[in-house]
């Protein structure tokens, strides 16, 4: 039992860093639905929205990709101490003490795709919600006043991916809503892949740091050692021409 509650402790630990990480990405897809909204507000053109929509989409997307980038690095440090630790106990008995050290911030593959799935949440969600409701969405008075504000609220976080759909759905145009889930791929994809990416940057910089220092080590036990003559005025003999 003890054994259950241990795995089941790491596991929350490790949802709980996931869904942390994916805060900021979620930010980003926010302001960009907002962005968007603003600009559907003036703009009614669906091509224009869907230009748009591309346009706040993949600047999110970049923004996306740089975090993780970055969250690959820190974590792949992470592994590596993890690694010390784990060494030193099998070695010596005793973990080294690493006072910053968390387990549920080690890198692992799966982790970025895992974060990009919980940014990409109201995407998926919204997809479902809007598919269930596709004759009622944007249809004036028709829509419900809960219908409404669940809207709103999907809009608010998962516009870059909805607003066209639903643009394109009241002019006329019949596009599934549950195509729109398929965008969270996106975000999935890019969120997994650089974060992979962002460790390997890591390992790779580590690697030729410690290639330079091994280098400069062995120059400088290369070089010829000079004679100490004590530092005094005439101790050192004088060349012959």
């Amino acid at each position: 039992m003890s054994k259950f509650k241990t795995k089941w402790k790491v596991f929350w630990r490790l949802v709980g860093e996931c869904s942390l990480r994916s805060l900021t990405p979620a930010a980003m897809y926010f302001v960009a639905s907002v962005v968007l909204m603003l600009i559907q507000a003036k703009v009614k053109a669906v091509s224009t929205t869907v230009v748009w929509a591309c346009v706040c989409g993949i600047c999110a997307l970049a923004y996306n990709g740089l975090l993780m980038w970055v969250c690959g690095g820190s974590h792949y440090e992470m592994l590596v101490s993890g690694n010390m630790k784990r060494r030193s106990a099998m070695q010596m008995g005793s973990e080294l003490n690493i006072t910053s050290y968390k387990y549920q911030k080690e890198y692992r593959p799966w982790k970025g795709f895992v974060i990009g799935a919980f940014a990409s949440l109201f995407v998926i969600v919204g997809g479902i919600v809007f598919g269930c409701n596709q004759d009622f969405i944007g249809k004036g008075e028709e829509t419900s006043t809960a219908l409404a504000v669940v809207t709103i609220i999907f809009d608010l976080f998962a516009g870059w991916a909805l607003i066209p759909f639903q643009v394109a759905n009241i002019a006329g145009i019949y596009v599934n809503y549950f195509i729109a889930c398929a965008l969270a791929i996106l975000p999935i994809g890019v969120s997994g892949g650089l974060y992979i990416a962002g460790a390997y940057g890591r390992r790779n910089k580590t690697l030729r740091a410690q290639e330079i220092a091994a280098r400069a080590a062995e120059e400088e036990r290369n070089k010829p050692k000079k004679i100490n003559y004590g530092g005094l005025p005439g101790t050192k003999p004088k060349k012959r021409k």
